[in-house]
């Protein structure tokens, strides 16, 4: 059995550099949870994840197999975004869909006179992109990362250094993970 662990680890002399990052993915996050509110019925008839991911990717994303896409506007309007930040803005629009297509049918099942308010809309909210190894984060030295991040209006790698007390910290407690 594998076992993972997240340990977050912080980052010296930058301040904000995942702001543009963060504000990037929830615009995508809320584009996409748009497509899927309007494409729910077909969505939701696919099963497996990984198939309505593709076919949400499908709807949006042109490729040479695919060159008018549905939702045309994705791809001019959120230009060079990485094909895994995209993805996982896919499966986090899924989710929200999801779980607000479940409780909407909740809410209409219950009684009319003790139910409470409609659920609202899905937007964003809090959500933040993962940064994955070898796509979005590679660790180059003992003390030091690349990260890739939004800055200056397109996607590009920044160099960081990393405290020495967080990455002992790690290597000692959580070499075999």
């Amino acid at each position: 059995m594998q076992i993972f662990s997240t340990y977050s680890v912080k980052i010296k002399h930058y301040n904000s550099i995942f702001k543009d990052t963060v504000s990037a993915y929830r615009k995508v996050t809320d584009f996409l949870i748009d497509v899927c509110l309007k494409e729910w019925d077909s969505i939701h008839m696919l099963d497996g994840s990984l198939n309505r991911q593709s076919f949400v990717e499908s709807l949006c994303h042109k490729t040479k197999n695919n060159p008018a896409p549905k939702y045309g506007k994705f791809d001019q309007k959120f230009y060079k975004l990485p094909s895994y930040v995209r993805r996982a803005a896919i499966t986090e629009a899924i989710g929200k869909v999801s779980s607000y297509q479940s409780n909407l049918s909740n809410w209409e099942g219950e009684d009319i006179e003790t139910r409470g308010r409609k659920p609202s809309f899905p937007r964003a909210g809090f959500s933040y992109p993962c940064m994955y190894k070898d796509n979005m984060f590679i660790q180059t030295g003992k003390y030091t990362a690349r990260l890739k991040v939004r800055i200056r209006n397109t996607w590009d790698w920044i160099e960081v250094e990393l405290r020495k007390s967080d990455i002992d910290y790690i290597n000692h407690h959580c070499r075999d993970r």
